[in-house]
């Protein structure tokens, strides 16, 4: 029987994870020596919630988001910056479940927000209830 289950990402993901960011990265080059650096950093830290969800020991799918204590909102929001699911096991629902369950993680410690920077992704979570607020804005490092 096939089992799927969500849990933390740890060191042994390293690898799929890379993959799938690959895969993610649209408007980005990732280099792979920042990228380990900063893996090992998120892993570590217990304020970011980084998620993956595997089947029989393979990653197909993570999810990366932080809380932002905010004074506007009253409280913390958390804003979900990445989530990506293996191009072949796209459109099983094992997106949905990522941010179901990061939004469990996400009530429970009290965020009263959750916000997912995104444009190419709208479309997916309006389905999951969330709805157009705002536009979101960048300026690169020169």
């Amino acid at each position: 029987m096939n089992v799927i289950e969500t849990r933390r990402a740890g060191s042994e993901d390293i690898s799929q994870i890379w993959l799938l960011l690959n895969q993610f990265a649209a408007s980005y080059s990732p280099d792979e020596r920042v990228f380990k650096s900063t893996f090992q950093r998120l892993i570590e830290s217990e304020s970011v919630t980084f998620l993956v969800i595997e089947l029989d020991g393979s990653v197909l799918g993570y999810l990366l988001g932080f809380d932002l204590l905010t004074m506007f909102a009253n409280g913390t929001i958390f804003s979900l910056v990445e989530l990506v699911v293996d191009e072949s096991y796209r459109g099983q629902g094992l997106g949905k479940r990522l941010v179901s369950d990061a939004l469990v993680q996400a009530w429970a410690r009290g965020c009263v927000e959750v916000v997912v920077p995104t444009r190419r992704a709208a479309t997916f979570y309006e389905s999951l209830g969330f709805s157009k607020s705002a536009e979101y804005l960048k300026l690169k490092r020169p």
